[in-house]
């Protein structure tokens, strides 16, 4: 007797935003039934071999049901409707997907298959997800698409753990008194709670926009958490020189000591470069500059090459870039203590949090980025032309990336009071 067929769930290819396509498969006495039914997910959360979401809390995408659930009403539906008309002879695929769309449009009458009739909260957070909602045009980088992604994750397991629907009309303070709550409970850090209201309004924001809701209780003075100011580290000029003038025996860690310095006196972040190309490098008025448009604001930076970063040309001249070949942002950060380390940098008490953890280990891919805008601005070099490097859109969220300590400002006073005495006494 031959055996049932099977229903298989698989994923399509991912897109340009790691999300994939689930489809159904079934395929029966010579036929095939594909049929997709408007659900994403990305591959890393989905288990192969049970064909099924590894995360069974994980939603559908406007938030009402759980998307396992979904697959196994679909499985259900599928063989339920084709043992029945076996009896009548082999159905055809499209009579087995017309009776899958009914189950999934719910008898709802819907201008494109699979479209939302009504917009909901999280059917917005997945156009968010997915890329869809752009910034004047242009995509948002990967690392907001994560961010996206994090907090509607979070709202989620809020509406789960207060068993009550969430939708744009529930965004008001007493949701922010809650959802702020349950965060701390969780075990979240201050900032990141921070993030997850900020991003909450930028959803919110986009709803009224859009003319999904009138609900404005999310621009309220009271719906806001404050950040918490963290502690960096910046490398400054002599310790800079210090790494570069370092006997680096291994070749490994002296292509990662290059690639440092490079960023650090260019204040491009890692992805940038790690990534400079050959028509990157550019010569204007006999002078090498860097000139790229920036991987996360779009941005288009000119950058005069410094003495150091000319020796590291010539030392990679055979490389197409001149520059060493770039590895992972993790295996970097790993290896530039390493670096640090060899360079014996190994004060203590840089950062009041952390007094115990030399130096060298608390440096980061991150650090040459930051070390290169806070010692331009203790130099007195124009804040705003340092914006337009480092890519900032207003001066207080530049003054607060730069790394400059108490100490920094008081020796920087002191030398203002002795040049202020100098020329009085002239």
């Amino acid at each position: 007797m031959p055996r049932q067929p099977v229903v298989h769930f698989r994923l399509k290819p991912e897109d340009q935003n790691g999300f994939s396509v689930i489809y159904l498969q079934f395929v029966y006495h010579k036929r095939r039934l594909f049929f997709s039914f408007g659900q994403t997910i990305r591959p890393i959360d989905w288990n192969d071999k049970k064909q099924r979401v590894k995360n069974k809390q994980t939603t559908t995408a406007d938030g009402k049901f759980a998307l396992n659930d979904l697959l196994d009403n679909l499985e259900r539906i599928c063989l339920k409707t084709y043992s029945e008309m076996m009896k009548e002879g082999i159905p055809e695929p499209e009579v087995l997907k017309e009776v899958m769309k009914k189950f999934i449009n719910k008898n709802h009458e819907i201008e494109e298959e699979y479209k939302v009739s009504k917009p909901t909260l999280f059917s917005l957070t997945e156009r968010f997800i997915k890329g869809e909602i752009k910034f004047r045009g242009r995509n948002k980088s990967a690392s907001s698409l994560k961010n996206y992604h994090a907090v509607t994750k979070h709202l989620k397991e809020y509406q789960q753990y207060s068993k009550k629907s969430l939708d744009f009309e529930d965004i008001d303070l007493n949701f922010f008194y809650a959802y702020t709550s349950f965060l701390e409970k969780k075990g979240l850090g201050v900032n990141t709670i921070a993030k997850d209201i900020s991003i909450i309004k930028v959803f919110m924001g986009e709803a009224v926009d859009l003319g999904y809701t009138n609900n404005m209780f999310f621009r309220h003075k009271k719906f806001s958490y404050s950040e918490q100011e963290t502690e960096q580290i910046y490398l400054t000029e002599a310790e800079l020189d210090i790494i570069y003038k370092a006997e680096i025996p291994n070749k490994k860690l002296d292509r990662v000591r290059d690639l440092f310095l490079v960023g650090a006196w260019t204040g491009l972040r890692y992805s940038d470069f790690s990534n400079i190309r050959p028509e990157n490098i550019v010569k204007m008025d006999d002078v090498y500059c860097i000139k790229m448009l920036t991987k996360k604001s779009r941005e288009l930076v000119i950058i005069p090459c410094n003495p150091v970063i000319l020796e590291i040309f010539k030392k990679y001249k055979d490389n197409g870039n001149m520059l060493p070949r770039a590895i992972s942002n993790q295996n970097f950060n790993d290896y530039i203590k390493e670096v640090c380390n060899l360079a014996c940098l190994t004060e203590k008490g840089r950062l009041s949090t952390r007094p115990e953890v030399p130096l060298a280990n608390l440096v980061s891919s991150h650090t040459a980025r930051r070390s290169f805008a806070t010692n331009h601005y203790l130099q007195g070099f124009p804040t705003i032309d340092l914006m337009k490097i480092t890519g900032h859109k207003s001066e207080r969220s530049f003054l607060k990336y730069i790394r400059v300590s108490k100490l920094d400002t008081a020796r920087r006073f002191n030398e203002h009071i002795k040049q202020n005495w100098k020329n009085k006494i002239l």
